[in-house]
């Protein structure tokens, strides 16, 4: 029963994937035109495409799985302000636990793109219909082969990046920058008990590139379940679970700044984000505890 339940479910969302596909990428093409006024508009019509693809995907958890989803805290999110979200990531499921709540009521998450990935159907159509930007990832040993390919990398993402100054973004990723198993934590030797460090990269390149974000929303998950798969998602088998919502304010002189080369604010943004850990992992234990489980990973 659980496995013709997945079946199903993955071709509901597949189907419900596809429509967006087709629905934003000729509206996206539309945004090539250099009008600002007029590429603004067309980025809302397919915000608001996206908020109805996320919408669907949520009806189909309810139908589907019988969702038994608790959130605290979502009278904190906002949505025409630039922000930064970031979620601990525990599973492939994320990314449909935490839209379950904040859709309509945050902008649509954005996430910097691999530009080797531009060739994609799904990555290529996100690009195109919301304008997530792609970005270079560049090996240490080729910028230590051409330094100067990190600074034009940069100002790419930037240009690509503008069209966010007039209109409210939110960027979306996952600071721990891996999804956590037991192996991933006792390698890290992470002081937290439930999260691996924050790593500051993403955030800090984010924050360089799009001064004006001023806006964190962090987004705690707890499955009950221990089981972390796609496919035990799609059987129902992570249908219960918290969703924990906290916001801060992101200190003005962590904004617009290079972080590649200087420790001083590399610091300060760690231990800003670190205190957004700390809190984090207490409220962790704290649902650990109302589930009855041992560990989230």
């Amino acid at each position: 029963m659980k496995q013709i339940k997945g079946i199903i479910t993955f071709f509901l969302i597949l189907f419900n994937a596809m429509w967006i596909i087709v629905a934003v990428t000729p509206i996206g093409l539309l945004r090539l035109i250099p009008f600002k006024p007029f590429q603004i508009i067309i980025l809302k019509i397919n915000e608001k495409l996206a908020e109805i693809w996320l919408h669907i995907n949520k009806v189909i958890q309810e139908v589907m799985h019988g969702a038994k989803y608790k959130c605290a805290g979502d009278e904190k999110l906002k949505k025409n302000i630039w922000q930064f979200t970031t979620i601990n990531h525990l599973s492939w499921a994320d990314i449909f636990l935490f839209t379950y709540f904040t859709n309509f009521k945050t902008g649509v998450p954005r996430i910097f793109m691999k530009s080797q990935l531009w060739w994609l159907p799904l990555t290529w159509a996100a690009n195109l219909g919301l304008a997530m930007p792609f970005v270079v990832r560049r090996s240490r040993e080729e910028i230590m082969a051409n330094p100067e390919l990190a600074k034009t990398d940069k100002e790419a993402t930037k240009r690509s990046c503008r069209i966010y100054e007039l209109y409210p973004t939110n960027v979306t990723g996952f600071i721990e920058g891996t999804r956590i198993d037991k192996a991933k934590y006792e390698k890290s030797g992470s002081k937290f008990k439930n999260l691996m460090p924050p790593k500051i990269g993403g955030m800090g390149y984010t924050l360089e590139v799009m001064p004006y974000i001023d806006h964190l929303t962090d987004i705690t998950l707890v499955y009950k379940s221990p089981k972390r798969s796609f496919w035990a998602f799609l059987c129902g088998e992570l249908n219960e679970a918290s969703v924990t919502i906290n916001t801060y304010k992101i200190p003005e002189e962590l904004r617009g700044k290079d972080y590649s080369n200087n420790d001083e604010l590399r610091g300060k943004l760690k231990s800003f984000l670190e205190g957004v850990w700390e809190e984090k992992d207490q409220i962790i234990e704290s649902e650990k505890e109302k589930y009855g489980i041992k560990s989230v990973f």
